[in-house]
């Protein structure tokens, strides 16, 4: 069998993925002019599309869905919507618990925003040796709270969205459906950057800190966490995103698309970029977090494509046809 993939589908995906590659290397690279042409090009190429074709007039859509750039316009926004909605919680709430516990007196909003538009090297803590600091005058406590505030507001941002996922009332909006999907994939992500990648055999971030300031065992933290994580990457992937496109309805290359762009992000981006950029050497250990990070994605997009098959089989709406 062969998927029917429309040219107009093929023109978009084409523009999305210039849109994608040039924010993803700039973010994991460095700002560049042509990184940046690179993502105007692809803005302006579905700008342009979503004006020439209208509506397509895709039964029992809304009218932002009818028309496949508009579409991709649409998730992209969400996707941003709920990225940086979860960075600037995380570092806001380790500036919140720093303000709390009177280790600053700078308000929280007030953190470094980095520079560029890729807002570069931003972070709450400017100084990492405020937490040893703290631990040699024996405020254990103060420097836990500090160090855990952001992974654990990622924790509670993920928790949510995925309580509200639970309701159909929120099914039944594809736009809210379409944001906390995106907001319970990038917060269970942004956790996975700690553990279990750089909560064992790495000292600095957010989690060793904890584990020293509270005296506790890195492989302990790292099991259980590990494990919660995964779980949560199987709700994403083997329930709510099949859900999510069976809402949506896409065509085939808006499919492909959703689901690349969520297991890039999860496996890549928050993944194997920052363990990468963190090892010592290739002959360190840790290189094996790595192997850990890809084995779980492939096992999981082995998982969703299973699902979302059997659901396909059930209540089709992608167009199938024969090979010749």
């Amino acid at each position: 069998m062969q998927c029917v993939a429309g040219r107009q589908s093929l023109i978009c995906a084409f523009f999305s993925g210039l849109l994608y590659a040039g924010y993803f290397a700039s973010i994991m690279i460095g700002e560049s002019l042509w990184f940046t042409l690179t993502i105007i090009a692809g803005i302006a190429g579905l700008v342009g599309g979503a004006l020439a074709i209208g509506n397509a007039g895709v039964p029992g859509l809304p009218s932002w869905r009818e028309n496949s750039f508009l579409f991709s316009l649409v998730m992209a926004v969400l996707f941003f919507l709920a990225k940086y909605t979860s960075f600037f919680f995380h570092e806001w709430s380790h500036s919140t618990a720093a303000f709390l516990t009177g280790v600053t007196q700078k308000e929280p909003l007030d953190i470094n925003y980095g520079h560029g538009w890729t807002l570069s090297g931003c972070s709450a803590i400017d100084d990492w040796n405020v937490f040893p600091g703290l631990i040699d005058h024996g405020r254990n406590t103060v420097a836990a709270v500090i160090s855990i505030a952001g992974p654990m507001m990622n924790v509670v941002l993920a928790v949510i969205a995925f309580a509200l996922l639970t309701r159909q009332r929120v099914r039944s909006s594809l736009l809210l459906f379409s944001l906390l999907f995106w907001v319970a994939l990038i917060n269970v992500a942004q956790v996975w950057t700690y553990i279990p990648l750089r909560s064992v055999m790495y000292r600095g971030g957010d989690i060793f800190f904890f584990e020293w300031a509270l005296d506790l065992s890195p492989w302990a933290v790292t099991v259980a966490g590990t494990l919660l994580i995964i779980a949560g990457f199987a709700l994403v992937f083997v329930s709510v995103l099949p859900a999510l496109l069976a809402s949506l309805r896409p065509a085939f290359p808006g499919l492909a698309g959703l689901f690349v762009l969520a297991w890039f992000t999860a496996f890549v981006y928050y993944g194997l970029t920052p363990l990468l950029f963190t090892l010592d050497s290739v002959t360190s250990p840790r290189i094996w977090f790595g192997v850990l990070d890809i084995a779980v994605g492939i096992i999981l997009a082995w998982l969703f494509v299973r699902t979302l098959m059997r659901n396909q089989a059930e209540n089709p709406w992608i167009p199938w046809r024969e090979e010749t």
